[in-house]
Order: C-alpha cells, then structure tokens, then sequence
C-alpha cells in the first residue's frame, strides 16, 4: 500500500511539475518579441494589383503561423515602383523598425534595398527577375521568374508558328534586359527593339517603329498596365501583330478588354495556386482578388522566413541555412534553392 501511495504521488509531483514548466514555457512564449518582417512592396503604383494580393498572402500566413504558437509582425511600405520612396522605406524597415528581415518585391525595390540592407546582417527574400541583388549579401535570396528562359520559350512558340520577325517593347530595368537577351538567343538579328521607362503609357511611337520594322509579333514584359496599353495601341492602330508577355500582367480587365487583340499570344508565368488557396485568399481579404500569384509568393516566402528565424534564433548562419533547405510548396510550385536562387514551376500558355 504503501508503494502504491507513494508512486501516486511521484505522479502528482511530475505533473505538477512538468505542468508548471509546460505553463512557464508557454508564458516565455507569450512575452518573447514577435518575429518582425518588413514588406516592401507596390500598393498604390503600377504593380498595386500584385502588391494588394501580396498583403493578402501574408495576412494568411500570420493566421497560419500564429495558429502554430509563432508570434508575428508584419510592417508594410508602400514604394509604388519608385526607387527614392524604396531607399527610404528599406531605411526605416531596418533602422526605425529594426526588423528581423526583409520582404521585397519588384526591381526597383529589390535593387535599392539590397545596398542598404546588406549592412544589417538580415536576411531578404525579394520577389523579383533581377539577379544582381544577390552579390550584395550571402542573406539574400531570388524568386520569381526566370526572364530570360521564360522570353526565349515563348520566342521559340512564335518561331515555330512562322514569324520571322520579332519584335521587343524593352523596359529600361533588368528585367527587361534579361528578356530582350532571351528573345535574342532565338532571332539574332531577326528582331526589332525600342526602350521605354517605366511609367510611360503611350506606346504608339515606339510600336509603330517596331510595326515599320517588319515585327509580326511583339513581347513586353512590363507590368499590367504595359500590357494594356501596348495592346491598345494595337487595337487602335489596326496592327496584325501577336502579343508575348509574362502571364501575371494579363488580368481580367485586360482579358475583357483586348480578347481580339490577345488571340493567339503567347505567356510564361508562375504555377496557378490550387482552388483550396484561392479560396482561403479570397476568405481572408474579403473578396476575390485579380492575381493570387502574388498572395502565393508572399505567404510561401515570408513563412519561410520566419521558420528559419524561429528556429534558429536569429542565427544568421543558421537561418541562411535553413532558407536555403526549404522544401517545395505546392501553391506556388516551388521546388527548392539552386544558389539562392527559387526554383520555380514556369507555366507556358498559348491565348
């Protein structure tokens, strides 16, 4: 009897003791900081569509990891694709907020950021075509798409189907460059080019300079504003001219308003999101947002980071380790890191 009551209070003891280091430990978990992402991103500029749907996606993601006992802070700032407003805004991201990491998006984002934050020791996902970015820190790390193989592919579409002439609307950024060397590959010197600055809306100069070239079919990679007013020009000049571009720049209003003009185009894009996500997107913004690209990428990328600081307590070695380690992502059709660089589903469609 005796060894009966004294094995059921050892029990009692090991309970209540393990009940107050269990509640103990969840209290630490409770005061500890929250893990800080600062989200650079466009919600008032060209790329506002794309921005918005990345809100969304990380408004998900802190549902998700903060169901799973991580405590999370997102800051955002709003840059609207201009790379003065990006060099302040990265600056009070990581001086004022002092944030654990950073989120960026976009070119002029990414490339005005990565000088400033390099000297912080934090780590940066940017969600961009450039790979310059990355010689600036180890703690850097690319996604998107690859421009240059994703111009060449649907280049070669259009050589395939007879079109002997290419021509290229070339944004004045990386990207840009990146496309007109992959559309190069396939014509050499097959090919007709005009440069534009970002921003600028009317293309009929350019377009006609390329139309007078002999192009049966142009390629702009621009945002979604680009396209719409690349294929307005179209419309309204009466050119027969076949249209290329990244597929993320071909929203329902485009599609509503230039289905004539779209007939027969070819885009490289990113992996639909399943419906189950869309789904849980469009719950948690409130309504049905016009790119779940955006919202895929976000909240695959800025979990990613917060796992990695989380469980490697802000260890920068450790962290750029575990990045670099994650797994595929069945929403964005990510695969894995080649040399920081995101490996990525590229979806080809023919309109």
């Amino acid at each position: 009897m005796k060894k009966v009551i004294l094995g059921a209070l050892a029990v009692v003891v090991l309970l209540s003791v393990g009940g107050y280091w269990w509640l103990g430990h969840e209290q630490l978990a409770q005061e500890r900081d929250p893990i800080t992402i600062g989200i650079l991103t466009d919600l008032s500029g060209p790329a506002a569509y794309w921005g918005e749907s990345t809100r969304a996606g990380a408004a998900l993601a802190a549902e998700d990891l903060e169901n799973k006992g991580y405590r999370v802070k997102f800051i955002y700032e709003d840059y609207s694709l201009d790379s003065a407003k990006a060099a302040s805004a990265a600056r009070k991201l990581t001086e004022l907020d002092a944030v654990d990491a950073i989120y960026a998006e976009f070119n002029p984002g990414a490339i005005v950021a990565s000088t400033i934050v390099k000297e912080k020791n934090i780590p940066m996902i940017y969600d961009a075509a450039v790979v310059s970015p990355l010689k600036e820190s180890p703690h850097f790390f690319k996604t998107y798409l690859d421009y240059e193989a994703g111009c060449a592919t649907i280049a070669q579409k259009f050589k395939d189907e007879g079109v002997t002439i290419m021509g290229v609307l070339q944004v004045n950024l990386e990207f840009g460059e990146l496309c007109l060397a992959g559309v190069k590959k396939v014509y050499g010197d097959q090919l007709v080019f005009h440069t534009y600055n970002l921003g600028d809306t009317d293309f009929r100069t350019a377009l006609l300079k390329i139309k007078s070239g002999g192009a049966e079919a142009v390629i702009n990679v621009g945002f979604e504003g680009d396209t719409y007013n690349t294929l307005r020009v179209i419309r309204d000049q009466g050119y027969m001219m076949r249209y290329g571009t990244v597929d993320d720049s071909i929203s329902e209003q485009v599609q509503s308003d230039f289905a004539e003009e779209l007939k027969g185009a070819w885009t490289f894009g990113l992996k639909d999101p399943p419906q189950t996500f869309k789904r849980r997107i469009d719950a948690i913004s409130g309504n049905r947002i016009s790119n779940y690209y955006g919202a895929s990428e976000g909240y695959n990328h800025i979990t990613q980071l917060v796992l990695a600081l989380s469980d490697c307590k802000h260890d920068i070695a450790c962290v750029d380790t575990h990045i670099a380690s994650s797994g595929p992502d069945e929403n964005t059709g990510f695969q894995k890191y080649i040399d920081r660089i995101a490996q990525l589903d590229m979806l080809i469609q023919r309109y």
